[in-house]
């Protein structure tokens, strides 16, 4: 029986880190998987790179935009700053490289977010192929050709799960990204990291962990979904998709997926952004962190650590940090309306086609490089 090739496709390049599979799936190990894909990772890991770099800019700007405006528990009267005030307020401010910051740490763990997503991805569709052959050789039928076709709801299932197994290098990733991000203090990712580390421990690097699980999965879910949806609903008779095909499919899925959980994202991103309560026995200052990181002159450590954002954000106020995923929720809702959670959404979605776009052509053109 001939048997279909599973792969990932290229445009599947977001800052997550995939690792880990969970729910008992077994998967061929990563050191296996490198040693016969060198070339694959290679090529994915630069054509990911060119992505991210690009999509800097806006990848910041929605943080930004996501970022608290105040500290107040009732409704804010005060108008906020468009997409494009706040860009050009941080760059004069700034400096051009503040559209940039953040960028390490995603490239970072980009060989290891390709290299796992090929193989969960792929390995848990094969699972699916497997029963397939089994039903098939039980009805001694042959199913014509063969060809085993995944069904879109398999594909969902095999990218939700591909998104949960990015957690343990997801969760810490994000949230060194987004304090890069939303700081007015230049600092690199390794600083950031050790500072975290010398504060809360590891424990640390996995504030906002839960959240981030609960958007990934349904994002790789719909992303694939769609991606492959999409290239099913181009092809011709006459021949497999072409590059302006699989640009638009995964231009679309970008588009979808991220619309689908953004007010998740959102929420993510302020969990992550706030000062959390340092960790029993720390020797930082136990002072009563702020929604969004406020450093104050007794806590040095946190000014560099944190900084502060730009002066078209209220954050002079210090209020008690959010206690959970539904107290973030609710007190954003009670401050800024149901808007909030669609806040900074547009640079999302601008930032998904040139992504894919710039990602997909770097592919190809290492793929001709490279040797296919």
């Amino acid at each position: 029986m001939k048997k279909r090739t599973i792969t990932t496709p290229a445009f599947l390049v977001d800052h997550r880190i995939e690792w880990v599979i969970v729910f008992g799936i077994r998967t061929e190990s990563v050191n296996d998987f490198i040693a016969g894909n060198l070339k694959v990772v290679i090529k994915s890991w630069i054509s990911g790179a060119a992505g991210i770099i690009v999509g800097s800019p806006l990848d910041v700007l929605k943080a930004r935009l996501q970022a608290p405006k105040g500290g107040a528990a009732t409704m804010t009267t005060e108008p906020l700053p468009t997409a494009w005030q706040t860009l050009t307020r941080m760059v004069k401010s700034e400096g051009a490289s503040s559209m940039f910051k953040g960028i390490f740490a995603p490239l970072m763990g980009l060989a290891g977010l390709n290299a796992v997503l090929f193989v969960s991805y792929g390995s848990i569709l094969r699972e699916f192929e497997k029963q397939h052959n089994l039903d098939l050789l039980q009805e001694s039928n042959n199913g014509g050709s063969g060809t085993y076709v995944p069904t879109l709801s398999q594909v969902y299932i095999a990218g939700f799960g591909a998104g949960v197994a990015g957690f343990l290098f997801s969760a810490p990733t994000e949230l060194v990204k987004i304090k890069e991000q939303v700081s007015r203090v230049p600092r690199g990712s390794w600083e950031v990291i050790k500072e975290i580390l010398a504060r809360d421990g590891l424990r640390g690097l996995y504030q906002g962990g839960w959240i981030t699980i609960i958007r990934d999965a349904p994002s790789y879910g719909v992303y694939f979904w769609v991606y492959e949806g999409m290239k099913r609903l181009l092809e011709t008779e006459a021949s497999k998709s072409n590059a302006w095909q699989l640009l638009l499919a995964g231009g679309t899925a970008g588009v979808v997926s991220w619309s689908s959980i953004y007010p998740i994202d959102v929420v993510k991103s302020r969990l992550q952004m706030q000062v959390m309560p340092p960790s029993r026995g720390s020797s930082a200052s136990t002072h009563t962190p702020s929604t969004f990181p406020t450093p104050t002159r007794s806590n040095p450590s946190d000014q560099r650590l944190y900084g502060t954002l730009s002066s078209s954000s209220n954050i002079g106020s210090t209020v008690r940090p959010y206690t959970s995923i539904k107290d973030c929720v609710i007190r954003s809702y009670q401050a800024e309306g149901i808007s909030v959670f669609y806040r900074g959404l547009g640079p999302a979605v601008l930032r998904a086609f040139p992504v894919n776009a710039v990602t997909f052509f770097t592919y190809e053109w290492m793929m001709d490089a490279l040797g296919r």
